[in-house]
């Protein structure tokens, strides 16, 4: 059997401040629906690992990002979580750039010899697109979001792209629990039977093959379902927990995708985003209106599970466990890749 990792890494401050500096930025974020920037001048603002991002697409229709502050004095550009403009205008002093990230005006500068505008342009964020999905990148010298996926590009081809379905909405939940605590949760199937009894009851359990995969590090659930008392599955699927903070859930009819947004060592964002082919839907027995709910439900099944686990190793008094390696491999996978990623930041902790 394989160890836990310690308790400290679930709630330990130096820990999460670790992981903030030399484990997250490194990484892609989803950050929504490439659909929401389909115009010129659209755009999507969040607050990405304590950063103000915002992604827009420019008069040229090149998706572009950038810190969502002003070079002035770090006023904000956009205040809302979603729009369209012509320009960025900071809400401060009324500094005016192009979606491109050029500065255009600076009012009340004219006669003070501003500096060159070249060098006051807005501060660049990485920015790319998959599969109908925005991603951002606080690194510069990570690799590209194609090398990141790995192979979950091969898994999603063998599925209708989110382009080809219609958007089914999405939902945005709070959790009190460190991201490793839902990361250990989503990477094995062994709690479904008790925390998920009408998603276990549709679930072939002989057919789920759990695999875990280097080349993107994730881990993969290929799984079937029978009519069971969840009527919003039918057919095979397949899921996907991606390291550090991803997941997507592909079935014949419809897809959906989450991202992990850590915020404290006990606090996480969860946002999921839902696509569904009706038609589909329908001729597998399926009613579209049942799969977001669902779906949801067993969201909040995940998170009370979570949170009551982040209370017990928050208390100290855990004294760490094992893994199995027939019933928990993509846990074992995924608390290895949490220490090499610490690996010498806190040796006593991270093991």
């Amino acid at each position: 059997m394989t160890a836990t990792l310690s308790h400290h890494c679930y709630h330990d401050h130096d820990v999460f401040a670790a992981e903030c500096e030399q484990l997250f930025p490194g990484h892609w974020w989803l950050i929504g629906p490439l659909s929401e920037l389909a115009g010129e001048g659209d755009y999507i603002a969040l607050q990405l690992l304590k950063r103000p991002l915002v992604a827009v697409r420019d008069r040229q229709g090149i998706l572009r990002g950038f810190y969502n502050l002003c070079r002035h004095r770090a006023g904000p550009l956009v205040t809302g979580d979603k729009g369209r403009c012509r320009d960025f205008v900071c809400r401060y002093h009324g500094w005016r750039y192009a979606c491109s990230g050029e500065l255009l005006r600076a009012p009340g500068f004219e006669t003070d010899g501003l500096a060159d505008k070249r060098q006051l342009g807005l501060l660049p964020v990485r920015i790319e697109a998959w599969n109908g999905l925005i991603f951002a990148c606080l690194d510069d010298n990570a690799p590209g979001l194609e090398a990141w996926l790995g192979d979950i590009a091969g898994i999603a081809a063998r599925f209708d792209p989110v382009e080809s379905l219609q958007f089914d909405g999405e939902s945005r939940k709070s959790a009190a629990c460190n991201w490793k605590t839902y990361g250990d949760n989503s990477c094995e199937g062994y709690h479904v039977g008790m925390v998920h009894r009408a998603l276990g009851s549709s679930m072939q359990r002989e057919t789920v093959v759990i695999d875990t995969c280097e080349r993107g590090s994730f881990v993969g659930f290929d799984v079937s379902y029978t009519r069971g008392e969840d009527q919003s599955r039918s057919g095979r699927g397949f899921w996907i927990y991606k390291f550090p903070g991803l997941l997507l859930h592909f079935a014949e009819y419809s897809f959906n995708a989450e991202t992990v947004l850590p915020i404290a060592p006990d606090r996480i964002e969860l946002k999921r985003w839902f696509w569904v082919d009706t038609e589909k839907a329908r001729a597998g027995g399926v009613d579209p209106a049942a799969i977001k709910p669902a779906s949801e439900r067993v969201m909040d099944e995940d998170i009370a599970i979570c949170e009551r686990v982040q209370c017990n190793l928050a208390s100290g008094v855990y004294p760490g466990g094992h893994l199995s390696k027939s019933q928990e491999p993509g846990t074992i996978f995924f608390q290895r890749l949490v220490r090499d990623a610490l690996a010498g930041c806190f040796p006593g902790n991270a093991g």
